[in-house]
């Protein structure tokens, strides 16, 4: 999913996300498009985040939860709509069928 949203025409060369594509892999994947990792850090089970690791998680955290909260707000009270389904190609099917 992440080549997908590589768009190398973009303004910044920040990435911006989750724990789920901190790694190996997505990090060569951004080095090789030019970009910026912007992504939390991830504890594993049995070796928490030392205190150093939390701290840019929180000051990504803030800026991140300016945006995640507008459109939260977009989905919910905008007549925004969820679909629950997993997966690009469930969630096209759903909205081909249900528009």
């Amino acid at each position: 999913m992440l080549p997908k949203l590589l768009d190398p025409e973009n303004q910044h060369d920040y990435i911006w996300a989750d724990s789920a594509y901190s790694g190996e892999c997505f990090s060569d994947l951004l080095s090789l498009g030019g970009f910026e990792s912007r992504i939390h850090e991830k504890a594993a089970r049995n070796h928490p985040l030392s205190d150093a690791a939390k701290a840019p998680n929180r000051i990504k955290s803030a800026i991140r939860i300016c945006f995640e909260h507008v459109f939260g707000c977009m989905s919910t009270s905008m007549s925004g709509k969820l679909t629950g389904k997993i997966g690009v190609e469930r969630n096209e099917a759903w909205w081909c069928l249900n528009t």
